[in-house]
Parts: structure tokens; C-alpha cells; sequence
């Protein structure tokens, strides 16, 4: 089916699979191809490239460094389809296997890095690690200092491998269960290798959290890295993806205006329970039309999609009409005529902007010089909080999709403007959803407001609070207290198996409308102090009207 427009990577050679699928895109480039080809097995990629970019803070924890090392990149193209085969069932039979050098906690070469292109169109392709990042298995015996674990066969199994973000699964239902046993901080040791297939573990406080019987799974590190990284790349599409194994984030989209994302799948093959100690796809700053179906997430920690911009804090105002604001992590352009939105308490102030320009870099961050059309408003001053409306999207909509074993969040939402429709969350630490902003960390916004969340299942969520925020669906902005996310529908949702239903706590105009709860203890629970206005239908027998 493909013409002389299509380039293929078979054509090409190199030292290894990624310096010959780089000649292909240079290629395809050069003669302005519409396709990149691939064929329907596993490609090795071992050599990388040094590609600079301002791209790599997004949190606290991020690294400093102005480069990455990448397998591919692509840059500034236009109309491009990289294209994978398909198996029998529909399923990517291209598969790009990243290297993994072993070593704990590093950063490893990015497998697609790709900056400001229009029209990019990812399909049918696979991505994982080799060695895999991540293992599993089943807990032998404990003392008070130490765990022994038989590994499952087909994972990882070394000495002095990491013992990062670790989780813990009933042995009978594959459920995640509890708290992280280990964070980004890991256990404070390494694995011992004491037998065939026999790690053992020293860490009283692992000790002091599993069982015997119980599985568990580990990651060898846990950096703040991305595996697939697309930024200002608009109208991206991303159909028929599949992320087996990933280092850290599986995949981040920064400052895109355009999503179409089909089947997208993050979720380990074999028995190795996890995929990723980060996040399996994170939406920063993205904007335009955000839409995704028939997604997939399984196994991740933290969330399963991060979605957010960050606070404009006003550092000096220059007259009544200008002020210059400071912004944490990466820097991302402003769009004359858009909204910024400037918020003191809980009143919001929209302002247009005139003419806006980078002022320079501050110490993890970016200061931009903003000139509205209206005048500041009196109360204006040091510290006050911002959001860009051009940072977030017209709308999102996600339907169809599914969160499972999940160690934080299946959708943390500090956007406006959301729809997600017949998605099903199963066993999530945090809440399955869980709505509003944060501030003291990572100056994560803007809070939620007009959510519809509708036709939605939870089952087991929320076990563990995030922010304070617990349950199948949890509203809470860190750092702030009062009325701040607002007009949220929650219409004919099941809950079941959940301490809490809904736990409203900064909070305002959310209606609960034919929601169902089974063997949901609190299926309201509201923030008395905040005290919005929480409206509910539903009469379960627990004093709710």
C-alpha cells in the first residue's frame, strides 16, 4: 500500500537497528516522505545520540542537565508517519527495545525524542527496556531485618540490583494492596543474590511492611526520565501504542496543541506485575483539543495520567498594566489574546494578554514580562498565583479506558475543561480520580474546574490518601484550603469495595447525580470547614439525600 512517499527502514543499515532507523527518518526528512516503515520484529537500539534540549526539569526532582541521550530524535518535521506492523490480533509487532546498562538509579537513553514537529503520527509500535527495569516475585520467608523473595521466572534477577518503588499484590487476585513499601528513595540497600533465582534483602522497614506469600514487584531505579517524550508537537497522533517496560516516566507530552491518542497501552507483558516507577503519561502544559480512547494503564507508580501546567507566581509588578511572573521547571511560549487568570483566595481575576516576553531564567524556572489589557487588580501583589489558559486544554476526553493497580492516582487532574466517559478504575492506592491543584512540591495547576465524570466504574480505590484526599474520587487542591475546584458533574457512576465515595474537600458546586455505591462505607464524605456547596441525588441508606 505505501508509494514512493514511504521510506523504509529495512533499506538501511548502520552500526546497530537505531542508527539505521535514524538514517531512515534523516531520509524521510531530506525527500519530504510521508512515511517511515517499519518491519514486524524486535529492533535493538544501542547506540544513542546527544541531543540538547531544555526539556528535562518538569518536578523538584528533575535533573539540571541541558542534554539527553537519545536512540531517535526527530525534530521539526512535518506531516510524518512513523508506521509499525501489526500482529494477527491487531496488536504492534514493531518493538523498540531500549538499552538498560544495569546500573541502579540512572538515566537511560531516551527511545523517541521527538520537538516541535506538526502532524506526527506514531502507530503500531511497541516500547520496552531489555534488560527489563522492573522484577517480581513472591515472598519466601522474613525475619525483623530481612526479606528472601524467589523471583518469577523470566524477570531480572541479580546482585545489588535496586529496590526502588516497590509494591505489594495479593498472591490469590493480583491486586495491589496498602502503601508503596518503596519510593523513589528506594530500600537504602540492594539485593543480595543468594540462589538460583533467590534475592535476599536487608531493610527492617521492608521487613516490618510484607508478608509471606505475597508477591511483589521492584524497579532498579526511579529517576525522573522519559522513555518517549513529545513536546510542541501539534495535531500529535498516537495510535496502537504499547509500553511494556519503562525507567521512569513511559511517556511525556510537553506544550503539544492537538492530541488524538487510540489504544495507547501501558502494561507489562510476562508475569513482571509492573511497568514503570513514574508515571505512564504525563500531559504538561499541553493544550487544543485533548482526545484519547480505549486506553490502557496497569502497573505504575505514581499515577496513571498526570495532567497539568504550572502556577505563574507574580514576582513585581512594573505598572497597572504589566508585571513580571516567575515560573517553575521548563519554559513554554504564551500566546497574545489568551487568559491569565490571576487569583487571590478564591476570587479569580481573568486578564488578556497584550504583549508578553521571556525575561530570562531564574534558579528552576523562567520568568515571563506580561502586559494585560485590563488594568491589575488593586489587590495585586507579591506571591499572587496565575494560570496560563493557553497551557491547558479547550477540552479533554477520555472514554473507554482502564486503570488498574495503580500506586497512586488513575487520573490526577489540575486542568479545566475535562470529560472522561466510561473508564474503569481497579485497586488504586490514591483515589481513581483525584482532582486539584498543588503547590508546595512541584507548583502543579491550575485546580479543576468543569469536570464531567460520567458512566465510570471504581472498584477498591483510594486506599491510601493523597493531599489528605481518599476514596473512588477525591477533590483537594495541596497547599491551599477553600473553594477552589468547581462545577463538577459526577453522574451514573458504580463505586464499590471503597471506604469512600466521593471525598469533597476544596470543593464547590459538585453535583452526585445516580451514582451507585456497593459496599462503600462514607459514599459522601465532605469537608465541613470549606463547606461548598456539595448537591446529591443519590438515596443510599447512609444519610445521604
Amino acid at each position: 500500500m505505501m508509494t514512493q512517499d514511504a521510506i523504509y527502514v529495512k533499506d538501511f543499515q548502520g552500526q546497530d537497528d537505531a542508527a539505521a532507523i535514524r538514517a531512515a527518518i534523516q531520509r524521510a526528512v531530506e525527500t519530504n516522505a510521508g512515511f517511515v516503515v517499519f518491519e514486524p520484529r524486535r529492533y535493538i537500539l544501542q547506540s544513542e545520540i546527544t541531543f540538547r534540549t531544555d526539556g528535562f526539569e518538569h518536578d523538584a526532582g528533575s535533573s539540571k542537565q541541558d542534554s539527553k541521550m537519545c536512540h531517535i530524535v526527530i525534530q521539526g518535521v512535518r506531516s510524518l508517519t512513523l508506521l509499525g506492523a501489526t500482529d494477527e490480533q491487531g496488536n504492534p509487532a514493531t518493538v523498540l527495545v531500549g538499552s538498560n546498562n544495569g546500573q541502579v538509579h540512572s538515566y537511560l537513553p531516551a527511545i523517541l525524542w521527538c520537538e516541535d514537529c506538526d502532524q506526527l503520527t506514531v502507530k503500531n509500535i511497541a516500547f520496552t527496556r531489555e534488560p527489563e527495569f522492573a522484577s517480581a516475585g513472591v515472598v519466601l520467608r522474613k525475619d525483623d531485618t530481612h526479606i528472601w523473595v524467589e523471583v518469577f521466572e523470566g524477570n531480572p534477577c541479580s546482585d545489588r540490583m535496586g529496590c526502588y518503588c516497590m509494591n505489594r499484590f495479593d498472591p490469590e487476585t493480583g491486586a495491589l494492596t496498602g502503601e508503596s513499601v518503596t519510593y523513589g528513595s528506594g530500600a537504602g540497600a540492594l539485593w543480595e543474590l543468594v540462589g538460583p533465582n533467590q534475592l535476599r534483602l536487608q531493610s527492617a522497614d521492608v521487613a516490618s511492611k510484607v508478608h509471606v506469600g505475597e508477591h511483589l514487584s521492584w524497579h532498579q531505579g526511579a529517576q525522573t526520565d522519559f522513555q518517549t517524550y513529545f513536546a510542541r508537537c501539534n495535531q500529535l497522533k498516537l495510535l496502537n501504542l504499547r509500553t511494556f517496560n519503562a525507567n521512569g516516566f513511559c511517556m511525556l507530552t510537553e506544550s503539544c496543541k492537538g492530541i488524538h491518542a487510540d489504544r495507547i497501552v501501558f502494561q507489562p507483558d510476562g508475569n513482571r506485575l509492573f511497568t514503570a516507577p513514574r508515571d505512564a503519561w504525563k500531559l504538561f502544559k499541553c493544550s487544543g483539543d485533548i482526545c484519547i480512547n480505549e486506553m490502557i494503564i496497569e502497573g505504575v507508580r505514581m499515577d496513571g495520567q498526570n495532567m497539568h501546567s504550572t502556577w505563574l507566581e507574580l514576582s513585581r509588578i512594573e505598572s497597572r498594566h504589566e508585571a513580571v511572573f516567575f515560573c517553575k521547571h521548563t519554559f513554554a511560549s504564551l500566546e497574545t489574546g489568551s487568559v491569565v487568570e490571576l487569583r487571590h483566595e478564591e476570587e479569580i481575576y481573568p486578564l488578556h494578554i497584550a504583549n508578553w516576553q521571556h525575561e530570562g531564567k531564574g534558579e528552576r524556572g523562567h520568568y515571563y514580562r506580561i502586559s494585560f489589557e485590563q488594568p491589575l487588580p488593586d489587590m495585586a501583589q507579591t506571591g499572587m498565583l496565575g494560570t496560563a489558559s493557553c497551557w491547558e486544554p479547550d477540552r479533554y476526553i477520555c472514554k473507554d479506558s482502564q486503570f488498574t493497580n495503580i500506586a497512586g492516582a488513575g487520573h490526577l487532574v489540575r486542568y479545566d475543561h475535562l470529560l472522561i466517559l466510561n473508564c474503569k478504575y481497579k485497586n488504586t492506592m490514591n483515589p481513581g480520580i483525584l482532582l486539584g491543584a498543588e503547590l508546595p512540591v512541584h507548583s502543579e495547576g491550575g485546580h479543576a474546574t468543569d469536570i464531567v465524570i460520567k458512566d465510570c466504574e471504581f472498584d477498591n480505590c483510594g486506599f491510601f490518601p493523597r493531599y489528605g484526599a481518599s476514596g473512588c474520587i477525591g477533590i483537594k487542591s495541596a497547599g491551599f484550603s477553600g473553594k477552589f475546584n468547581t462545577d463538577i458533574i459526577i453522574m451514573n457512576n458504580i463505586m464499590k469495595n471503597s471506604e469512600i465515595g466521593v471525598h469533597a474537600i476544596d470543593a464547590h458546586h459538585v453535583y452526585l447525580i445516580g451514582n451507585t455505591f456497593e459496599g462503600v462505607d462514607m459514599p459522601l464524605l465532605q469537608d465541613e470547614e470549606v463547606n461548598g456547596t456539595i448537591l446529591s441525588t443519590e438515596r443510599t441508606g447512609t444519610g445521604i439525600d
